[in-house]
């Protein structure tokens, strides 16, 4: 079974799209930075869904550490997730080709099956 680690502060969003991606994935979780770095060192994934703010270290800090420390490792396998549909963002995604979504655009069955395009990619 493929693993994702879903990286996500908001403790109702975080529920729901456990329980959407449970059936499908192993889904590691955690709710800040800082565990998802400890969390990256120590278990391989197949996909990380990463929340662009969170407490203790933002998504973009825990992205650099990422591209620091494992180069090839994850490349590709990154997923931005925020609700920041703003022009500045999008063009940071665009300009730097990592992958995102806009949770706010996607109902939980949605946001499911977009999760499952970046495994066919």
């Amino acid at each position: 079974m493929q693993k994702i680690l879903l990286v996500e502060d908001d403790k109702f969003i975080r529920d729901i799209y456990v329980q959407m991606l449970t059936p499908l994935y192993e889904v590691d979780i955690a709710q800040d930075g800082e565990i998802a770095n400890e969390k990256i060192t120590k278990n391989p994934y197949d996909l990380i869904l990463l929340d662009m703010f969170l407490p203790k270290l933002d998504g973009k800090q825990v992205y650099e550490q990422l591209e620091k420390n494992f180069p090839d490792k994850y490349k590709g396998k990154i997923v931005f997730m925020t609700n920041d549909d703003s022009q500045q963002t999008i063009a940071y995604f665009n300009s730097s080709g990592i992958k995102y979504l806009i949770k706010s655009t996607l109902n939980p069955e949605q946001f499911v099956n977009k999760v499952k395009t970046y495994f066919n990619i």
